[in-house]
């Protein structure tokens, strides 16, 4: 059974989406935060992706309070990304309760300083995540692109012990356009062991049964929520 994990995309402190990435292209739809992730908890969600876009671009986090009182307040599994670059930012999102601590322009640009954080806390507490155009990966907040290929960073990573990635299909984000089912099927037939994470472009419930009918473990679902294209009580994990 795929895993539906809401996310919750912060500038500010509010709840937004960017359509393809571009922080021009922004909505916002809550300045609570945390109400929008108890919605999702009452609805029976389990997962939260909560992405600090802030901290992103700017390569620090800058909303770790929010994380703090999601986590106080709803007993949701939250992975936190954006802008985590020391030991100290690891520690202090851990110690505010998230339970993962998504990494993505960090594997690349400083590839040692990530395999010190794994050796202190353990792969288990990781998740490679990745931003990716046409097979390249983006980083900053998907500002600048690399010459490193999706398959060749989870090979590299997988060696040193990570078992999660998330993908995210920058083309298709905030879209609404459909899901990338190709990318995801490619992903998991070249990585079968390894727990696959989808992202990008979720507008239907037939999105999702064709992600889970490739054997991908998990998906990422944001706008379709906030546009209201799918009714959250809809996409609860059993339904699918």
């Amino acid at each position: 059974m795929i895993e539906i994990i809401p996310a919750i995309d912060l500038i500010g402190g509010q709840c937004v989406r960017l359509s393809q990435g571009k922080y021009n292209q922004k909505t916002v739809y809550s300045n609570q935060p945390v109400l929008v992730a108890k919605a999702f908890e009452n609805q029976g969600y389990k997962r939260l992706h909560l992405v600090d876009l802030d901290g992103a671009k700017s390569g620090t986090p800058e909303n770790l309070d929010v994380l703090k009182e999601i986590c106080s307040e709803t007993n949701l599994i939250v992975d936190y990304s954006g802008g985590i670059r020391t030991e100290k930012q690891v520690e202090m999102a851990l110690n505010f309760g998230a339970r993962f601590i998504g990494i993505g322009s960090l594997a690349i640009n400083e590839p040692e300083t990530f395999k010190g954080f794994i050796q202190k806390f353990g792969a288990e507490k990781f998740i490679v995540v990745s931003d990716v155009l046409n097979n390249q990966v983006y980083i900053n907040g998907w500002l600048k692109e690399t010459k490193i290929r999706i398959f060749d960073l989870i090979s590299a990573y997988s060696e040193l012990g990570i078992n999660t990635f998330m993908c995210t299909d920058i083309s298709r984000d905030g879209m609404l356009s459909g899901v990338n089912i190709e990318l995801y099927k490619s992903l998991k037939e070249s990585f079968t062991e390894k727990y696959i994470i989808a992202s990008g472009g979720v507008s239907s419930k037939k999105d999702i049964y064709n992600l889970e009918k490739e054997g991908v473990d998990a998906v990422i679902v944001g706008k379709a929520f906030y546009e209201d294209i799918i009714p959250i009580e809809n996409l609860t994990t059993n339904q699918c």
